[in-house]
């Protein structure tokens, strides 16, 4: 006793309908039997009173029954030799024709409003509250409204088109949010592009009209250090169109996972790790815990593997060091090097595209390589954590 209503088994619409319609017809039949025979004990005590009355008429005979051997009495026997109806009062006798009429007519009243009242308390009980549900839910997503929920306490076939739709809705809600996010993400992307782009511009627009005007006076070595230059804002914008077209690249990449071995990405990372830091001491760790197989995009981990990489050779004083390891579905890579950490400003700006706390000296690096891990590890459903530790420390997470 006391099991939660949640627990009980689910009945289907057909199971219910089939119970209710069961319901319906023993009640009917119960029904029609209890008020036809009200109306015939009606009949039979307007009847019974009647025949009381005229018991002495000669409407009725009363014959005593002796045994025929030896002549004893019996008792007597009342019987009706002649219409006792003709008898009634108007009243009595319109009270008992429509009491024999109601007799008749109560069982199919009886099934026709059990009908009707089964139909009305399937209805309400079983189709109204799921279908209330779903007909404001399908007019909140055609005016473009995904901020609701849908719960819905019936647990039949409604009850779980109710759940898909709800499923569905959160789909489109977190599509709608993704899409808001990359275009948002976009704007402000081409809005650093813009930014970024204004001052080779300015410059080689400068140096462009002095050239025009004062070239013929201008010393040979002054010319070509102008043109040098002009060549270096040049090798700049070519360096920023290639990294909005692999940007835009990147947007259309297709996560493909499969079964990879532990072991061998292992070394690869390993191998990658001691070429890419020759001038570092490079330490890796795998808390792997010897696991046969991964579920992931090896070229997306090894891409986001080596853009951390890079950066953390670059900012370390002497060491970087690696660690891998498995978390539930989740696959976690940390690149950490010992310089000077992040600042507080980096730790939430640094994935933003074209960030840079300070100026590139070679003017060829845009800030652009922790966004693009950034992204990466969304497209593989995972997420990028920045922390200081001993120096900077970069966590990128890869759902399997």
């Amino acid at each position: 006793m006391g099991r939660n209503k949640e627990h009980l088994p689910a009945k289907s619409l057909k199971t219910l309908f089939i119970l209710y319609t069961l319901a319906c017809i023993l009640s009917a039949f119960l029904a029609s039997l209890f008020f036809s025979a009200m109306c015939q004990l009606g009949q039979s005590k307007i009847y019974d009173d009647y025949a009381a009355a005229y018991k002495n008429t000669n409407f009725m005979t009363e014959v005593e029954m002796r045994d025929k051997l030896d002549g004893s009495s019996h008792g007597t026997l009342m019987f009706q030799t002649g219409n006792l109806h003709s008898f009634f009062t108007p009243a009595d006798s319109f009270l008992y024709n429509t009491l024999g009429l109601l007799s008749v007519a109560i069982p199919p009243a009886c099934f026709m409003f059990g009908v009707c009242i089964t139909g009305r308390l399937f209805y309400r009980r079983q189709l109204r509250e799921p279908l209330e549900l779903l007909n404001r839910a399908a007019d909140n997503i055609s005016d473009s409204n995904l901020d609701f929920q849908i719960v819905c306490h019936t647990r039949n076939e409604l009850g779980k088109l109710c759940y898909s739709f709800e499923k569905m809705r959160a789909a489109l809600r977190q599509n709608h949010m993704e899409m808001w996010r990359q275009i948002e993400e976009r704007k402000r992307l081409n809005a650093a592009f813009s930014h970024d782009l204004r001052t080779p511009l300015t410059v080689l627009k400068g140096q462009s009209e002095m050239l025009l005007h004062y070239a013929h006076q201008m010393p040979e070595e002054k010319l070509l250090a102008t043109i040098q230059m002009m060549q270096r804002h040049i090798a700049r914008l070519e360096v920023y169109v290639n990294t909005m077209n692999g940007l835009q690249r990147l947007e259309d990449l297709e996560v493909n996972k499969t079964t990879v071995a532990v072991r061998d990405t292992i070394r690869q990372m390993r191998s990658t790790g001691v070429s890419l830091c020759m001038n570092r001491k490079f330490e890796f760790n795998d808390e792997t815990r010897n696991l046969p197989g991964l579920s992931l995009d090896l070229s997306v981990i090894m891409r986001v593997y080596e853009n951390l990489l890079s950066n953390a050779a670059r900012y370390a004083r002497e060491k970087v060091t690696v660690s891998v390891r498995a978390e539930g579905t989740f696959f976690l890579l940390t690149v950490s090097d010992d310089g000077k950490g992040f600042t507080q400003e980096e730790l939430t700006a640094a994935v933003k595209p074209f960030y840079s706390s300070a100026p590139e000296s070679d003017g060829l690096h845009f800030g652009m390589g922790l966004n693009i891990c950034k992204i990466l590890c969304e497209k593989h459903g995972g997420y990028l954590t920045l922390e200081n530790r001993s120096g900077a420390s970069v966590t990128a997470v890869f759902s399997q």
